[in-house]
């Protein structure tokens, strides 16, 4: 076995190691076996690099001759070695990257130097026994660049540069990834460590989480105009005081559709179609204590022909300047929103962008927002094993996790008393008359507050 399969198979058993892992002490043994790894963890991928780096130097030069017409006598032969000769070339260079990526697989038992080799040799030999070679690869170039461009393209100069951008691309997005597969898995190692101390477990969207029944549940998942994905979903438990709860921490992505204006560079003016992709991270959790209640901080999503039929606004200026408040029925948003609730959903907002607050009217609440709930990085890798394994061995807790349970927790408590039988309308009614009042006298220091 060569090197790089050597190498391969050490870093896939790693990989598969950390993805095994139920527990902190597995993570720190992983850890362990990589600083005193009895074999080679490191690629050897000089021929790769070569090919890289001769890649980006033609695409370089390719668009300087193209663009600044640089044909002068001295330059004219290597103008024709990286655009004229590049049939003879290129295709050796990328078949030599395409080699490199079977060989590190073990589909090819040959060392790679041998394989260099043999494709120099099959190149040689085309040249030699197909002259037609040259037309055959410029007319591949020609439909090449004009399938990627869509039409916009049709030389066959920027064809091949356009082939050589791309190549080199995917060419340093490989070897780079190659080169730092330490970091990515120190990545992964930090996450799930961070998810061990945190209570917190990947998993897979159940039925109820998929996207299809969340976005019948939820406006909230009825985002952007385009594509939809669930990109991560961790389940976990939360005690507090007084209450506790299972919940499911998701993050959303979702694609909108906008129309971008430019100018045409002859007076006019033409338009395209971007697609912009966002996100969103929230928590998913019943909620026993009210249903039937949207209070969205950002207008993006649009209520109208939802079940949230009746708008509704509280006697806080500060509050309806944020949030829009939409509810099965009106009662249902006045004995939710008490002063006490007001007050945690405005320092909610403080602490969280844009957030949304949806209860469906089966009890299932959503709180979402577009803050990013795990944000801490490590600060150690396995680069460095020593240092690295302490940094797992400590606590790392996730700040914005804690921050938005604790916010959650307060909602129950501050509504599970409000809505346990219908006896106590009448009551809640009348409580309600003394909110207007209550709330106005409190809109001073609310925004006292809103400005910290």
């Amino acid at each position: 076995m060569q090197h790089n399969q050597i190498v391969a198979k050490h870093i896939a058993k790693l990989r598969s190691d950390v993805d095994a892992a139920s527990s902190q002490d597995d993570l720190l043994e992983v850890i362990t076996q990589v600083k005193h790894h009895p074999g080679p963890l490191d690629y050897r991928d000089k021929i790769t690099h070569g090919i890289k780096w001769l890649l980006i130097s033609a695409s370089v030069l390719c668009i300087v001759f193209i663009f600044m017409r640089l044909w002068y006598e001295q330059i004219e032969p290597l103008a024709k070695l990286v655009i004229d000769d590049s049939c003879y070339w290129l295709p050796v260079a990328l078949s030599t990257l395409l080699v490199s990526l079977c060989h590190e697989r073990g589909w090819l038992p040959v060392p790679m130097v041998v394989n260099f080799a043999l494709l120099v040799a099959a190149m040689a030999l085309v040249t030699l026994y197909v002259p037609e070679w040259p037309k055959i690869y410029w007319t591949l170039m020609y439909g090449f660049g004009y399938v990627i461009s869509v039409g916009e393209i049709d030389d066959h100069q920027f064809s091949l540069w356009l082939v050589l951008v791309i190549a080199s691309a995917l060419a340093w997005v490989w070897l780079d990834y190659r080169a730092n597969w330490r970091k990515h898995l120190s990545d992964k190692i930090f996450l799930r460590d961070a998810l061990f101390n945190n209570g917190l477990k990947q998993t897979k969207p159940a039925a109820e989480d998929k996207l299809n029944a969340l976005e019948k549940q939820f406006v909230e998942f009825r985002r952007g105009s385009g594509s939809r994905d669930m990109q991560q979903m961790f389940e976990g438990h939360y005690q507090g005081d007084q209450h506790s709860f299972n919940y499911k921490l998701y993050h959303l992505q979702y694609t909108v559709k906008r129309t971008q204006t430019s100018s045409d560079g002859n007076g006019g003016y033409k338009t395209k179609t971007v697609h912009e992709d966002r996100h969103r991270y929230g928590m998913l959790l019943d909620f026993p204590f009210a249903s039937g209640l949207c209070l969205d901080a950002e207008d993006e999503v649009k209520l109208k022909g939802s079940v949230y039929a009746e708008k509704y606004q509280t006697e806080s200026n500060a509050f309806n300047d944020i949030y829009r408040v939409q509810a099965c029925d009106k009662l249902t948003a006045a004995r939710f929103l008490t002063p006490a609730m007001i007050e945690t959903l405005l320092d909610l907002n403080r602490n969280f962008i844009s957030p949304m607050v949806e209860i469906a009217p089966d009890g299932r609440l959503c709180i979402a927002s577009t803050s990013k709930l795990i944000i801490e990085k490590r600060k150690h890798s396995l680069a460095k094993p020593d240092e690295f394994h302490k940094e797992i061995a400590g606590h790392t807790e996730l700040k914005r996790v804690q921050k938005l349970l604790k916010a959650i927790h307060e909602l129950m408590r501050l509504s599970d008393n409000n809505f346990v039988s219908d006896n106590n309308i009448v009551s809640d009614s009348n409580t309600r008359a003394n909110v207007t009042q209550t709330t106005s006298a409190n809109d001073t220091e609310i925004n006292t507050h809103a400005d910290l």
